[in-house]
């Protein structure tokens, strides 16, 4: 819980317990008005969130019940403090399953800036529109080097971009200043393209996308309309996602079924990311723009979590512009069968995606399309190179925020492993990648001989169709 919440908690219990001994009425006139002032600064300065309805009925029963008179209502006065107690403890328990999390901070050199972009493709018609006949339209939040500014922190996601159970999430705040002023030195920065996992967000990775832009990258998250769970457009309009159940539940169908969802929903992705990137080119040339002269979109890379980042892997074999893709726990399918020599490849693996599966007649679908991905997978490291990072004790949510949001792994559906030391983990391994693949730089942890992580196993193909390393295991 933050500072403020555990004041408001921790006087609306002093008042309470003050109540049931009634003694010293300077007193309780102190706690409550100690209470009020620190619940109207938590409001202010911290937010009000749905886990906190609970302590402001605590403080209303507390408030109301002490103005009443005592004739013939002492047990009342009496009983009061103990509702009061019950409801601050619910916003304890509330508060401890679903947090007010905190991102960690960007270690990079930059500070952090974000904006929203709104961009409408004409020369597309959107073919999952109820309506019909309209054009491809999409949100894409930017984060970038920043100058140092007093800009307001944007919060980690949009108020009527959440539901009710998530809704607390548009009063937390991130690391990164809203439409804070694009930094001068360094310019320009190579753009690198972000995609959410299949019904996920263009926040759901604010943890990387922070840290990227904090070492001199410009990010561009894009919410790939009626995928992503829930995106509002600038004219007030929430389109849903309206993804196939089959891509989450493969087992409900076949192979053949899932594999032609996948590819359909694809091709539509990178032509998504081939429009901002071009977007983001115009940006750059033109006259009068914030941007211009910022954007290196010739030297860009492009990143996603599991369907994004098959979509990202698609993307680098298909735009000239785009050197690198990082693959975090996704299936490729065919995006992988477009790769040429040219093009580095980062996949990042939970150590359950590494088991050996069945492809035998009782198998499932979801065992036969991990093995073929798998074997497909390998082949064309082997091939054209790339690394693999394999996290030992990982979950397939490990690589998003989704750690971060409940102690209770049923709720998060985490692995074994720590947010702080997952996060830490993909940082290191996706900035030392492009670093590497878009800068020159070193490759860091990727070429060391020893790595910092005990949890990861690494194995690296070169580029010229040699494996360097048959298996190289820290």
């Amino acid at each position: 819980m933050r500072p403020l919440e555990i004041s408001l908690i921790l006087l609306i219990a002093a008042a309470a317990f003050y109540r049931l001994r009634q003694r010293r009425p300077l007193t309780g006139v102190l706690l409550m008005a100690s209470s009020l002032l620190v619940l109207i600064a938590h409001v202010v300065f911290e937010g009000a969130h749905w886990q906190m309805i609970p302590a402001y009925a605590a403080y209303g029963v507390l408030f109301v019940t002490a103005w009443k008179k005592d004739e013939g209502q002492g047990r009342f006065k009496r009983m009061t403090p103990w509702p009061a107690l019950l409801l601050a403890a619910a916003s304890v328990l509330f508060s401890l399953v679903l947090p007010m999390f905190r991102l960690p901070a960007p270690t990079g050199p930059y500070p952090v800036g974000t904006s929203i972009l709104y961009l409408k493709d004409s020369s597309r018609i959107e073919d999952a529109s109820p309506s019909g006949g309209s054009a491809r339209e999409l949100m894409v939040q930017l984060w970038y080097p920043a100058q140092p500014s007093h800009n307001r922190l944007a919060r980690y996601r949009e108020p009527r971009e959440t539901e009710a159970l998530s809704s607390y999430q548009s009063a937390i705040l991130t690391h990164s200043r809203f439409d804070a002023p694009v930094a001068l030195a360094g310019a320009p920065f190579p753009v690198v393209l972000f995609n959410h996992g299949w019904g996920g967000r263009r926040t759901n990775d604010t943890f990387l996308t922070e840290e990227l832009a904090s070492h001199g990258y410009v990010v561009a998250s894009i919410d790939h309309t009626y995928n992503a769970r829930l995106v509002e457009m600038p004219d007030g309009r929430i389109v849903h996602g309206t993804g196939a159940n089959e891509i989450n539940d493969p087992d409900s169908s076949t192979a053949e079924r899932v594999k032609a969802i996948w590819n359909k929903e694809l091709t539509k992705w990178v032509a998504d990311q081939r429009f901002v990137l071009d977007r983001l080119e115009a940006m750059n040339r033109a006259s009068v723009s914030p941007w211009t002269g910022r954007l290196d979109t010739k030297t860009s890379g492009a990143i996603g979590h599991s369907f994004g980042g098959a979509a990202a892997t698609a993307l680098c074999a298909e735009d000239p512009r785009v050197h690198a893709a990082v693959n975090m726990d996704g299936w490729f399918f065919d995006a992988i069968h477009k790769r040429a020599e040219n093009q580095q490849l980062l996949v990042i693996d939970a150590a359950t995606n590494q088991e050996s599966v069945t492809t035998g007649p009782n198998a499932t679908v979801e065992e036969v399309l991990d093995a073929t991905d798998s074997a497909d997978t390998e082949a064309s490291l082997r091939r054209f190179g790339g690394y693999l990072v394999t996290v030992k004790g990982t979950e397939h949510d490990d690589f998003t925020d989704q750690p971060r949001i409940s102690p209770l792994r049923a709720i998060s559906h985490r692995g074994a492993v720590s947010a702080d030391r997952i996060e830490a983990i993909v940082r290191s391994y996706v900035v030392a990648f492009f670093g590497k693949t878009l800068r020159g730089e070193k490759g860091g942890v990727l070429d060391a001989p020893t790595s910092p992580f005990a949890e990861t196993s690494v194995e690296t193909w070169p580029a010229n169709n040699e494996r360097a390393m048959a298996s190289t295991r820290f």
